[in-house]
């Protein structure tokens, strides 16, 4: 067992900053290749170290007072690209989880708003590193870093269980509910059952989790660059709701308004409609033009022109 405490950011190794010195209890004890972590509780942390903020055109979804908010931010090394779907050593993903203002999907990250919830993954030489981030009593960000398999996913989730437990995260004061929340993280902790690479998409209505995902079994990347999607239920509130440039669109049979199921059914896709965005300079779609420009530099010369009709519409953002 290690921690990591030193400046600056490599993301799922999340080097510490000064914080450090304010958890007064030793880091636990860990199995071999697992490694203790924290780092302050800087909401920016990502965006002032080089990460890109990856936009989906169909919107995370939120929770019932909407004050939840979904990003995902990735990083590939200067010089290096992702060829054949395959990110090079270095580069690092994470899906961070905010408290920030409600009813406000499109709201750029702030300094104000708190982190609640990292999931990550990190590209290494000795291979791909997971790890989780949860905020403790100090307002630190505390976790645990593993070489991600799904034994050790596993195993990771009983280190997590543990430390809801011992109130090493922070968490409710009653035995009785920190013991639903450390059940609850623990049961949620499956990240390469869930990234297999390229999944199918699945709009059953049982299924949790409906995109497809990449090579490297990523799921919003290959969002970016599709119009339309299937809608995500793993928060209550849709934060799509709103929108007029976003419609229900069922691809192979129709929508049953009643039920909000296809015919055949399945459930619908959303699609949005990001040329009507653009022209009335919508924030949802400018933000999403500016993360394809961006992500499409990441990517090797076949790639990126088979991405061509995914930015012609954002031709205009530089």
């Amino acid at each position: 067992m290690s921690i990591r405490c030193s400046l600056g950011i490599t993301l799922a190794t999340l080097a510490v900053s000064v914080a450090c010195q304010h958890d007064n209890r030793p880091p636990p004890h860990l199995p071999a290749d697992f490694e203790w972590l924290q780092t302050t509780n800087d909401p920016l942390q990502w965006h002032r170290t080089g990460y890109v903020e990856v936009i989906t055109p169909v919107r995370p979804p939120t929770s019932q007072d909407t004050k939840a908010h979904i990003a995902v931010v990735v990083r590939v090394p200067d010089g290096s690209r992702i060829i054949d779907g395959r990110w090079p050593v270095g580069s690092a993903a994470a899906r961070v989880e905010y408290a920030g203002p409600a009813n406000a999907p499109d709201a750029p990250v702030a300094a104000s708003w708190r982190v609640l919830d990292v999931r990550a993954f990190e590209w290494t030489p000795s291979g791909r590193q997971c790890s989780v981030l949860r905020p403790n009593h100090n307002g630190q960000l505390v976790g645990l870093r593993w070489p991600c398999s799904i034994e050790n996913d596993q195993r990771a989730s009983e280190l997590l269980r543990q430390f809801v437990l011992e109130q090493r995260f922070a968490s409710p004061s009653g035995p009785a509910a920190r013991q639903r929340a450390a059940d609850h993280l623990a049961s949620i902790n499956r990240c390469i059952a869930c990234h297999q690479p390229n999944r199918n998409e699945d709009r059953s209505p049982a299924a949790l989790v409906q995109r497809g995902t990449d090579t490297e079994g990523l799921f919003s990347i290959r969002s970016a660059f599709r119009d339309e999607d299937p809608i995500e239920r793993y928060r209550p509130v849709d934060n799509n709701r709103s929108d007029a440039n976003v419609v229900l669109v069922c691809p192979s049979s129709e929508l049953d308004l009643a039920t909000g199921l296809c015919r055949d059914g399945q459930r619908p896709r959303m699609r949005y409609d990001l040329a009507a965005g653009r022209n009335a300079n919508a924030a949802h779609a400018l933000q999403l033009c500016a993360t394809r420009h961006k992500l499409a530099a990441f990517f090797d010369d076949s790639t990126r022109a088979a991405l061509q009709p995914a930015l012609v519409v954002c031709a205009a953002v530089p």
